[in-house]
């Protein structure tokens, strides 16, 4: 209960203070917005060290992802650096940032049809599709699987397929292109038509955030309260 209530107010409350925050740093340096992240990142690591630190657990035991316990498995180092997923990772991250470069230059640098939009597109597509025939491959009894027994998928392939799963990437997938939609072209709007510097724009949607608290209580009440389920649509 406290993990679904905090998720939301939380979020709503990034969404809100983030710009602000956002528009003061560019007004000082544009890099200030990359920049911060490496502060706020040894905090976080710290306060994780000391915070979660009874449950952390150490080098855990190296199993096979087909369940098979009969064979010796090595434990050493460098069989646990092999259980990583480097051709999954590789692929998503690669694909993903080339999908998110030819949508942000689209429109804004170069034209729809130009080879810098057409070519990072196509590519990042090809490499998403990849990405999903890797982690098929990985599933226990397949290629990967049956070459590298103890190796865990990045994102495994059963995850992507289960109902739950798929409608709640679905819903954030949508929620989160609505949320930046409104936030960057409101945004724009304050800066260009009423021509408020970064800063002060950022404020302006502080006004957004009542709307979201409510529409996050909203949301908990449904699903906890009454009628304690989602739309049926969404079934």
């Amino acid at each position: 209960g406290v993990q679904t209530c905090a998720l939301p107010i939380f979020g709503g409350v990034g969404y809100g203070v983030g710009p602000v925050i956002g528009g003061y740093l560019t007004q000082v340096s544009w890099r200030w917005c990359f920049i911060i992240n490496i502060p706020l990142g040894l905090i976080a690591l710290v306060l994780v060290h000391f915070v979660l630190r009874p449950e952390l657990l150490g080098p855990q035991e190296i199993k096979r992802v087909d369940g098979v316990t009969d064979v010796n498995v090595e434990q050493t180092f460098k069989a646990r650096v092999l259980t990583i997923d480097y051709g999954g990772q590789i692929l998503f991250l690669f694909g993903l940032g080339l999908l998110v470069l030819a949508l942000t230059w689209a429109g804004s640098s170069y034209a729809w049809n130009s080879v810098q939009i057409l070519a990072p597109l196509i590519i990042g597509v090809a490499l998403l599709a990849a990405f999903l025939v890797w982690e098929y491959l990985m599933l226990p009894g397949n290629f990967l699987s049956r070459r590298s027994p103890t190796r865990k998928a990045m994102l495994p392939f059963k995850l992507l397929i289960a109902r739950n799963v798929s409608i709640l990437m679905y819903i954030s997938f949508l929620t989160g292109m609505a949320m930046y939609a409104v936030f960057y072209f409101v945004d724009l709007y304050f800066a260009l038509v009423h021509g408020k510097d970064s800063g002060e724009s950022g404020l302006n949607l502080l006004y957004y955030l009542p709307g979201l608290a409510a529409g996050s209580y909203l949301a908990m009440f449904i699903c906890n309260v009454w009628p304690m389920q989602t739309f049926g649509i969404l079934f």
